[in-house]
């Protein structure tokens, strides 16, 4: 393969296969690959909301302690490359197009043997052949759906996070809050030290399963005191409680959930230490303050305020009009918004459209996953006066226009849709 579009393209392709939760053909994929998880230590992070911030989080506090770190998130924001870093870093384009090489070579031969990976699992083994060669000392995994029978489960790592628990992807991890808990617990191994967001009785469904694996479940709600602040859009200090007594932190990512996160990506990294990774207080403190995480209610433009954030769950929609309200913008913004059809679209309008003057419907530019624009503008319309512009960046043009500050959000593909394409004034 000499053309990266091309490479990407396969990978892509692998689509046709679908979602196929189970861990034996990333199994496969790893003993062809030369095992690369043999001797990995890292951190698993798995939930609904807030997983890659504390990804994000935990990845700049092990670099400032000194450790080489692999990353691995899903999806990308705008680079396919963002999936998988090194020290915050991408991989290269040469050494992505290398790696897909070799895994089109792999997958062929599990193939003759009656295995069809899919998507997800080749990039899944691609990343951990890339942090063992790479010489990552410490791994940071983000699940892509679920946990339990997730391609990421193979790992045996000593630390666990669950962030904050909703409904999402019901059609594959149930159709309540205790079986996706459930789902999103089975990242628990034995004698793994697990810290979480959960709450009432998705909680119990987490401990539970600790309790019978022997691993211990700390509680973000019941177990921590200590102040961690987050910074509003306008630079001013919200409110905000969280971790270690002796911690004040103040957390970039704008938001209260941010808080929550940031405490914690604090406690998951002062559990490393039963891996042995032993990390400095103010490794940690500066490690938060300095974390970077586009398209997370990031303000991209200034005038007018133009305001970037992924909402596909009614958890996450909920996360953003908390910080709206928080920074007076609610009421008063223009919603772009442009969602996937296998999404919330009614939860996240529900409750976004409410607080928008005017709302412009878009398409996210994802082939046929995307929710057409006019099915979307009827579920919308009943909300506020609504317009419909196929394009994301004429959209968002669209809405600059009008003066009011400007809410994009939905699916994490269309703000890379936009990001790529509009030139912002910030």
């Amino acid at each position: 393969m000499s053309d990266l579009t091309d490479a990407i393209d396969w990978l892509y392709s692998l689509g046709k296969f679908g979602i196929k939760l189970g861990l034996e053909n990333t199994r496969a994929l790893m003993e062809i690959s030369g095992n690369p998880l043999q001797n990995a230590k890292g951190i698993h992070i798995a939930g609904t909301n807030g997983k890659g911030s504390v990804a994000a989080m935990l990845t700049a506090i092990l670099k400032k302690s000194g450790y080489r770190v692999g990353t691995y998130t899903s999806p990308h924001l705008v680079d396919f490359r963002e999936r998988i870093s090194v020290d915050g870093a991408p991989i290269s384009e040469e050494n992505l197009l290398e790696l897909i090489g070799s895994f089109k070579e792999k997958v062929g031969i599990l193939n003759k043997n009656g295995i069809y990976p899919t998507f997800f699992e080749v990039v899944t083994a691609m990343a951990f052949e890339h942090f063992r060669d790479a010489g990552a000392e410490v791994w940071v995994v983000e699940t892509g759906m679920g946990g339990r029978l997730d391609s990421t489960n193979i790992t045996d790592f000593k630390t666990g996070v669950i962030t904050s628990i909703g409904m999402d992807h019901t059609r594959h991890l149930g159709h309540s809050l205790e079986k996706i808990a459930a789902e999103k617990a089975g990242i628990i191994k034995e004698n793994m030290n697990v810290i979480t967001a959960a709450e009432g009785n998705v909680l119990s469904v987490t401990e539970n399963m600790a309790r019978k694996k022997g691993a211990a479940v700390l509680s973000w709600n019941r177990d921590f005191h200590a102040e961690i602040f987050s910074k509003d859009v306008d630079g001013s200090e919200a409110n905000i409680h969280a971790v270690y007594d002796d911690y004040h932190v103040e957390v970039p990512l704008a938001g209260r959930h941010q808080v929550q996160n940031a405490s914690l990506a604090v406690t998951a990294a002062e559990m490393l230490r039963h891996d042995e990774i032993y990390i400095e207080k103010s490794a940690i403190i500066q490690g938060i303050e300095s974390t970077k995480w586009p398209g997370r209610f990031e303000v991209v433009n200034s005038e007018p305020i133009v305001i970037m954030d992924a909402a596909h769950n009614l958890p996450g929609a909920m996360a953003i009009s908390n910080t709206l309200m928080d920074t007076g913008i609610w009421g008063g913004y223009t919603l772009v918004l442009g969602m996937l059809e296998d999404k919330d679209a009614e939860g996240v309008a529900s409750v976004l459209a409410g607080g928008a003057k005017k709302i412009i419907i878009t398409e996210p530019e994802y082939g046929e996953r995307a929710l057409k624009m006019e099915e979307l503008m009827r579920i919308t319309e009943k909300y506020a006066p609504v317009e419909g512009i196929r394009s994301p960046s004429e959209s968002v043009e669209r809405a600059i226009s009008m003066g009011d500050p400007v809410l994009v959000t939905g699916s994490i593909y269309l703000l890379g849709d936009v990001l790529s394409s509009v030139r912002f004034n910030k």
